[in-house]
């Protein structure tokens, strides 16, 4: 548990999370028993879609985050926080032109920017999942992003081990889905890719344990499930690995446009969340998991918490 009080001062701070597709605001007003308080927003970018081969992002998707980073930034300026952090991940660490990005959001929030290696993103989703663990018996948290999937061990908040994948939901449908509604074969190779790398980052951890989803996909798959996104139904919400591969088969029959029209699924992420979702089945299948508990707290909450000096030696993110 973390003190009441312990955390930013008057003004607060304001952290920012640039995923591989969304880009994601926690204007921080304090610590309450369970974490971090505050308004999060979300805005669906899709930063790593387009990129080329070698990760290089493209001009269009560098256009979408800079529009809804300026948007941001009139957030933040209207919490006016102490401080403003930001941290950056797998498309930003992959691509050549990723100093773009940290100049962008050094430009327009005047934040300390940090791209994050994927052993840090790792364990920074973990710190922010622990904090709806309470028990004290072995978890697996599983973030899976746009670029990249990390599976992380621990227990009682004490991280054991962790690996970052280059397995993610904009990633795998750039790689392998081009059908509207995706063909047979194409979600067949995105389950076969996510299968290996999670069968090898499974051996790299220790070994499987509680599943606890974090992210985007994960929220969404229950917001599908429950028929609309509610943070408080969402949270703690269960999926059988049942209905999990329910869900991938359900979403992978649809267009496009009727994806965007199912209650739950935010437009912007019909996209990729056939690919998403196959992940995170693919994990289960391979960690021999009959289901998995998602959780609303994940990196931005872990963020918040290295800015503000309580993750001890671990993390100290100024």
């Amino acid at each position: 548990m973390i003190p009441p009080g312990a955390g930013p001062a008057a003004g607060g701070i304001a952290v920012v999370d640039v995923g591989s597709n969304s880009l994601r605001l926690l204007c921080c007003e304090g610590m309450g028993t369970d974490g971090p308080v505050g308004v999060r927003g979300t805005t669906v970018v899709g930063l790593r879609r387009g990129a080329a081969e070698d990760g290089t992002l493209s001009e269009e998707s560098l256009a979408r985050l800079e529009e809804a980073v300026m948007a941001d930034a009139e957030r933040v300026r209207a919490f006016a926080p102490d401080r403003v952090v930001a941290a950056c991940t797998s498309a930003t660490r992959d691509a050549p032109n990723g100093q773009r990005v940290v100049a962008m959001l050094q430009r327009h929030l005047g934040a300390s920017v940090h791209v994050l290696a994927g052993e840090a993103e790792a364990e920074l989703a973990f710190a922010g999942a622990a904090l709806a663990v309470p028990d004290e018996d072995p978890v697996m948290v599983v973030d899976v992003g746009g670029g990249s999937t990390e599976l992380v061990r621990g227990a009682a908040g004490v991280l054991a081990a962790s690996v970052s994948m280059q397995l993610g939901a904009v990633r795998q449908t750039d790689a392998h889905i081009a059908g509207d509604p995706p063909a047979a074969a194409e979600l067949a190779a995105v389950r076969a890719d996510a299968r290996a790398q999670v069968r090898a980052g499974l051996r790299h951890i220790g070994g499987p344990a509680r599943p606890v989803a974090v992210a985007g996909t994960a929220t969404t798959l229950a917001a599908i499930d429950l028929g609309r996104y509610d943070p408080a139904l969402v949270h703690g919400h269960t999926l059988a690995l049942a209905r999990v591969s329910a869900l991938v088969e359900l979403l992978a029959g649809m267009t496009l446009g009727q994806r965007r029209e199912l209650p739950g699924l935010e437009p912007a992420r019909a996209g990729v969340i056939v690919a998403g979702a196959a992940i995170i089945e693919s994990v289960l299948v391979e960690a021999g998991e009959d289901g998995v508990t998602i959780s609303e707290r994940d990196i931005l909450d872990g963020l918040a918490l290295a800015a503000l000096g309580l993750l001890g030696d671990t993390f100290h993110i100024r």
